[in-house]
């Protein structure tokens, strides 16, 4: 965000701005949510990918069966 603006964004500093200093506010406020939303996606489809990859065994994928030793292990503590 732009250095000259105020970092405390309550009712009182905010009414103490200008029209214009209000408008780069929401601009720069944008920018960072839409930045935020990219990133969101990208965790959200990076977990989705992960939890798919955590799903496959050798029975349902083509991995090999030591690839497998992970999940006997949880199986053997229950």
């Amino acid at each position: 965000m732009n250095q000259n603006l105020p970092q405390d964004l309550d009712r009182e500093s905010l009414s103490q701005l200008s029209k214009e200093e209000l408008v780069e506010i929401i601009i720069e406020q944008n920018k960072v949510i839409r930045e935020l939303q990219k990133i969101i996606l990208e965790l959200q489809q990076e977990i989705e990918r992960l939890k798919v990859s955590r799903d496959l065994d050798s029975s349902n994928s083509s991995k090999p069966p030591s690839g497998d030793i992970h999940k006997k292990s949880e199986t053997k503590k229950a």
